[in-house]
């Protein structure tokens, strides 16, 4: 596994609170299970991988920073 796993919001309840299986792989066949901690949803492969890209994309260098007003 080469991926970094992050936390992954649920596309159900919107919460971040994954139970994923010991050795976890995102990339292995058979996926899974990933569910939601919170109301129990279980993520098909695309949900998960959609965001973990998202939450990746959130921990970049820069990706919190907002320009003020008027700069460009």
């Amino acid at each position: 596994m080469t991926r970094k796993l992050y936390p992954v919001s649920c596309p159900r309840c919107g919460e971040t609170q994954n139970v994923l299986p010991g050795g976890f792989d995102p990339d292995r066949a058979p996926f899974g299970p990933v569910t939601c901690m919170v109301c129990g949803h279980e993520f098909s492969r695309e949900e998960y991988l959609e965001g973990l890209d998202r939450a990746e994309a959130r921990r970049q260098p820069g990706a919190n920073i907002v320009p003020f007003p008027g700069c460009h």
